[in-house]
């Protein structure tokens, strides 16, 4: 290949480089005014390692924390202020959203004064970890030495809706079935007791309430009654003489056609 060739497929390469468009760099501010609009939905516990200025090993008791649900504070958070048992800049800052991006500074300005969201907190030495129960989006906060908020009450039922590691102490199960010790004395009157290792048990007799005699046994009612059985057979009825009349009279007309077709026959 000559020069020329080289050179031409030199200035193709850098035209077709040129119309590559280049990858977009993370936003340095953004604007949380939605919350819940835009959620993280990456691992909550992995998105730890993204803040590579907190030392590998404090990173890694984040994040096993997280995953235990072993937070350090509940916070509220305001347009203004971040609230909680201890004291916090209002500042959130490198907030994660949607797949993997992450905002250096987060603004709140367009919330309303009664705006209020919760988050968790975890903290080991100055770095502090927040997520926020509406959307989970990790981010981080800075502790005010010596400042307290006051406390934060608890959140309520379905305030976690998410279920990452870093979302709270797991809610025990109740048991189903209480033990047998705690069952009333009463539940255990009369039920002999049967010495370990025996196989054949003794009858168990339970007494009965303490009641009267039984009530006396009440059939119940048919659900409907039978007419009276006929036992003689009534006399046959006696026709009157009109019907007798009327008889005669179809016999003779009946004659009268005979007649009256046999005549017809022999004039033929």
């Amino acid at each position: 290949m000559s020069r020329l060739q080289y050179l031409l497929a030199a200035l193709a390469a850098g035209a077709l480089l040129a119309h590559v468009p280049a990858r977009a760099a993370a936003p340095a501010a953004c604007s949380w005014d939605r919350p819940g609009h835009d959620s993280f939905m990456g691992d909550v516990p992995s998105a730890v390692d993204r803040y590579k200025d907190i030392a590998p090993e404090v990173r890694e008791r984040l994040k096993a924390r997280m995953r235990a649900h072993d937070y350090d504070d509940i916070v509220e958070i305001s347009r203004d202020r971040i609230a909680g048992n201890a004291g916090y800049e209002p500042e959130i800052r490198d907030m994660h959203f949607g797949q993997g991006r992450v905002c250096a500074s987060v603004s709140r300005d367009r919330w309303s004064d009664e705006q209020r969201e919760r988050a968790l907190v975890y903290c080991e030495g100055t770095a502090c970890v927040m997520v926020p129960t509406v959307c989970r989006n990790v981010s981080r906060i800075a502790r005010v030495p010596g400042g307290g908020g006051g406390p934060v009450p608890p959140p309520g039922e379905g305030e976690l809706p998410f279920d990452p590691p870093g979302a709270g102490a797991p809610t025990p199960v109740p048991e189903a079935v209480p033990p047998l010790t705690t069952l009333p004395p009463s539940l255990l009157t009369g039920v002999p007791a049967v010495p370990p290792g025996a196989f054949a048990s003794p009858p168990v007799s339970f007494a009965p309430p303490s009641a009267g005699p039984p009530p006396p046994f009440m059939p119940a009612p048919p659900l409907f009654t039978l007419p009276p059985r006929v036992t003689e057979v009534p006399p046959p009825a006696v026709p009157e003489p009109s019907t007798f009349a009327m008889a005669a009279a179809g016999l003779a007309l009946l004659a009268w056609l005979v007649r009256r077709a046999s005549s017809s026959r022999r004039s033929l």
